[in-house]
């Protein structure tokens, strides 16, 4: 397996709106994808067989966390949201194992990966485990602009459901 040089963790934040998003309930959630590393270019093109194709002949257990989490968001586009549950669960058990980045590095990811797993959750109705990965992904990383919109709102539909 190819490994990717994670050392210039680079992040980018993809928006859930556009072509990608076919439900209202997608529109305003926003995601995080590890560039460097499988299926970035095809999710910033937003373009859903590109996308489908990168992902198609990938095993899970073959991925390290970064393509996991790339996989999760993929999954989450593509409306495929238990299955994008299990791969962001995956990325954090594979996160514990990797020692490719440096602690401060490390928290910024796994943030990243936290809010993912959590606008996963919410979308399947989970409101509830989606407010407590993104209390984490909070605590690892308060600077994460994507985990604090995502907190927003699932505190306002948390509240609203009340």
């Amino acid at each position: 397996m190819k490994r990717f040089s994670h050392s210039k963790l680079a992040l980018i934040a993809l928006t859930l709106a556009s072509s990608f998003a076919t439900s209202g309930a997608l529109a305003d959630y926003r995601l995080t994808a590890f560039s460097n590393t499988i299926g970035f270019k095809a999710l910033v093109s937003e373009d859903i067989s590109a996308t489908k194709a990168t992902f198609a002949s990938r095993s899970l257990k073959r991925m390290d966390y970064f393509e996991a989490n790339n996989l999760c968001v993929a999954q989450i586009l593509l409306e495929e949201f238990e299955a994008a549950i299990t791969s962001c669960s995956s990325a954090l058990e594979k996160a514990e194992d990797s020692s490719e980045l440096t602690i401060q590095k490390e928290k910024v990811a796994l943030a990243s990966v936290y809010s993912n797993l959590a606008v996963a959750k919410a979308i399947t109705g989970d409101t509830a485990g989606a407010s407590i990965d993104l209390e984490m992904a909070l605590s690892l990383n308060q600077k994460d602009g994507n985990a604090s919109i995502n907190y927003d709102l699932i505190s306002t539909n948390l509240i609203a459901g009340s």
